[in-house]
């Protein structure tokens, strides 16, 4: 009779435990730091043989949701502040400096998979996914408008583009709500930045995304 109770109390516990384990029908949310490293390459600017541009790294805090569609298959939405990045002249254009900025807003929406067992404490995983990214505060420097429209000033515009991410990251279990979450993103976009002096640079973006997050499981 013993036995029984404590097999059937064993039982329970087990039940209880994998509740908030990484299971189907789990929601979980994070939040965190976020940086966006840009692998950028550039065409030329229009009218200016070998002038390119390069755009530097930024970052900033986000949040997710997580559903799990499986024990081992999840979908994630994350979005943050949008950093601000500055864009510098390379090339024949590379003594200009900081030409503009801009803050770049991409939420992300993955489906990834999951390693291992629901409940084990740390969880690798991969996931693929997609990114709209739209651009906004686009600020010109005066040596823009110098080099591309004197006597003037130059305003600057960039697309908005759709991106494709792809995700390696782990989970870590610090016990049956709270987890540690990191991830890094390689991601594939591209855009046109587009002046007021009607020229215009294409430019591949792809950044890096890398980040660290405190979760929570529901």
């Amino acid at each position: 009779m013993l036995g029984t109770k404590a097999a059937a109390l064993i039982g329970l516990a087990l039940v209880g435990g994998q509740a908030m384990a990484q299971t189907k029908s789990v929601w979980s949310v994070k939040a965190g730091y976020n940086h966006f490293f840009p692998q950028a390459k550039s065409g030329d600017v229009t009218g200016v043989p070998g002038g390119t541009v390069d755009v530097g790294d930024g970052g900033g805090a986000f949040v997710s949701a997580a559903y799990m569609l499986s024990d081992n298959v999840s979908a994630e939405l994350g979005f943050g502040i949008p950093p601000k990045l500055d864009i510098e002249g390379r090339g024949t254009i590379a003594q200009a400096g900081k030409i503009a900025d801009a803050k770049v807003v991409s939420p992300i929406l993955v489906l990834q998979y999951r390693f291992r067992r629901a409940d084990a404490v740390l969880r690798p995983y991969v996931g693929l996914g997609a990114t709209y990214t739209w651009y906004n505060s686009v600020n010109t420097t005066p040596i823009l408008s110098t080099l591309t429209n004197p006597g003037g000033v130059t305003t600057a515009t960039i697309d908005n583009a759709w991106g494709a991410v792809a995700q390696i990251g782990a989970t870590y279990k610090l016990n049956k709500h709270w987890f540690v979450d990191g991830s890094i993103g390689p991601t594939r976009i591209k855009t046109t930045a587009r002046l007021s002096t009607g020229q215009s640079v294409n430019v591949k973006l792809d950044p890096v995304l890398v980040n660290l997050a405190v979760g929570y499981r529901f």
